[in-house]
């Protein structure tokens, strides 16, 4: 194991330490007791990042942990601003709110991976649009991409953002999107070859079956990763 997947390692550890605990108390998510499909999705993620992106986001966590934050619970509050307003002004004292270069940076991100994602949802629907829509106007139901991606930007350090913008600005120049490589690790992670493949197994498969097929994060609140 390489330095950079001894710091993935340590990020998954305290996440799902954090995801766990969400809703202390409370009867647990199916998804809750699925660490190998936690581990799967996030390390997706993070093996996608450059190894200075990680390592200051693994920072992010140790000091959330410090200070008694959960980042994870935080990111979910986040989310309620556009899918649950009510439910997102009443939990609003118990999350930190990000600076205004940090929320800057987030909305920046934000809108380059919604984009790489568009092209995605165009080039390969079965694979990457069956799990939730991609706007936030279309939050209702399902989720939106944009609201989830958005929510856990909004968790991470100006440090951690300025160092994942100059990531993704990077691939950009070397017509590289974050966004792909993240779900080629993520169809990966389930056996497949390459997105071609995974595209045409899963039309094939939901064309004979009539099911739908989610890479990674199930519809619906409770399963979210």
């Amino acid at each position: 194991m390489d330095e950079k997947e001894k710091l993935i390692a340590n990020i998954i550890e305290i996440e799902w330490e954090m995801f766990v605990s969400v809703n202390e108390g409370e009867e647990r998510a199916s998804c809750q007791e699925d660490r190998v499909t936690f581990e799967g999705m996030r390390a997706a993620q993070y093996n996608a990042w450059a190894h200075k992106a990680v390592a200051s986001y693994l920072r992010d966590l140790e000091n959330a942990r410090l200070n008694g934050r959960n980042l994870v619970e935080e990111k979910y509050i986040h989310m309620m601003r556009t899918t649950e307003p009510a439910q997102y002004n009443a939990l609003l004292a118990r999350i930190t709110v990000p600076t205004e270069k940090a929320q800057a940076l987030a909305q920046e991100i934000s809108d380059k991976l919604l984009e790489q994602t568009r092209v995605l949802f165009e080039d390969y629907p079965y694979v990457s649009g069956h799990s939730r829509p991609l706007y936030s106007t279309l939050d209702y139901g399902y989720t939106s991409v944009e609201t989830y991606q958005h929510g856990e930007l909004l968790t991470y350090s100006e440090e951690t953002l300025t160092d994942l913008l100059e990531h993704i600005l990077k691939l950009e120049k070397d017509g590289v999107s974050l966004a792909r490589v993240i779900l080629e690790n993520t169809i990966k992670f389930y056996g497949y070859e390459s997105l071609d493949t995974a595209e045409a197994m899963t039309k094939e498969r939901i064309d004979k079956q009539g099911i739908s097929v989610s890479f990674g994060c199930c519809p619906g609140e409770e399963c979210e990763l």
